[in-house]
């Protein structure tokens, strides 16, 4: 049974999204890399923040910064605060990225959007069961199946 939430954005005129998005249960994070010039080498870690949902296209995530986020990444990995689950190296690009506050110490609480590049079936298979696990469905708080197109 897929999970219906229909989601709405406004931008200057009501738009509905293509893909549903889901709001995350509190402790999964993203982890935003970039990857090696050298092939050899393993991607290094550019920024943290915690998911705020997820959808078939990509995320939107919070994190903290004095400065705009690099867009200087191409890689994410999700990762639960069990460290139970993860799903390394999916394809990314940031399409928004936004203050929210202002910190007292100066920094600022920022959003932002990535959406996904070319995920392989191995990709597309741990982002479903993340999204069946670690999602929160208000409609119908049973497990659920969800496929990639």
């Amino acid at each position: 049974m897929k999970k219906t939430i229909p989601s709405k954005f406004n931008s200057g005129g009501s738009v509905r999204r293509k893909k549903a998005r889901y709001a995350v249960k509190k402790g999964a994070s993203v982890l935003f890399k970039k990857s090696s010039v050298i092939g050899l080498l393993k991607p290094r870690t550019v920024k943290s923040g915690s998911i705020i949902n997820i959808s078939l296209s990509g995320i939107r995530a919070q994190y903290t910064a004095a400065t705009a986020w690099s867009k200087d990444f191409d890689k994410m990995s999700i990762v639960t605060i069990d460290k139970k689950f993860t799903i390394d190296n999916i394809p990314c690009k940031i399409i928004s990225d936004s203050n929210i506050s202002r910190l007292p110490n100066g920094t600022f609480v920022r959003r932002c959007s990535i959406k996904y590049g070319n995920l392989s079936d191995y990709h597309k298979l741990q982002l479903s069961y993340f999204m069946q696990e670690y999602t929160i469905d208000p409609n119908n708080p049973t497990p659920w199946h969800i496929e990639f197109a």
